[in-house]
């Protein structure tokens, strides 16, 4: 009886099972040049952050005040926007520009290299504090809708 019960909880409490560490997937919604719509979400990118290891572009990490920011896996492009520049917008009016720097891993199951044990959305800007203090943001809001586009 008591292993019937503990079985019924695993299988309807899907935290506890590996089931909600299933991929998002690898395609991003299409980029579209003149602003892209996307969830801002903040990552620490310092040594010890809540990012996990070193950033995938360089093996570097970047603690504060850098500007960076790591896009979903497709939009990642396999590391093709490594380095390169993207022009932030809140829904406030306001902007900023970081560098990619990292992968929010959209593709893979958890483990522990994912924050909150999640694998990412895939229509995710994971952007450092300063970002947000950039465009005026709270961080405590935890997503916030954003357009980006490619400088």
């Amino acid at each position: 009886m008591i292993l019937f019960f503990l079985l019924n909880v695993i299988i309807h409490v899907p935290h506890l099972t590996e089931a909600s560490c299933k991929s998002n997937g690898r395609h991003s919604p299409a980029y579209n040049p003149r602003g892209t719509h996307a969830i801002l979400t903040l990552n620490n990118f310092g040594r010890g952050g809540d990012g996990g290891g070193a950033s995938a572009c360089d093996g570097r990490f970047h603690p504060l005040p850098q500007r960076v920011v790591a896009l979903s896996t497709g939009w990642f492009s396999n590391g093709a926007r490594c380095g390169r520049k993207i022009k932030i917008k809140a829904r406030n009016g306001r902007s900023t520009v970081a560098e990619v720097v990292d992968e929010c891993d959209s593709v893979h199951g958890c483990d522990k290299s994912h924050k909150h044990g999640q694998t990412c959305k895939t229509n995710i800007v994971d952007a450092s504090q300063t970002v947000w203090k950039d465009l005026g943001l709270d961080i405590d809001d935890g997503e916030v809708p954003i357009t980006w586009t490619i400088l």
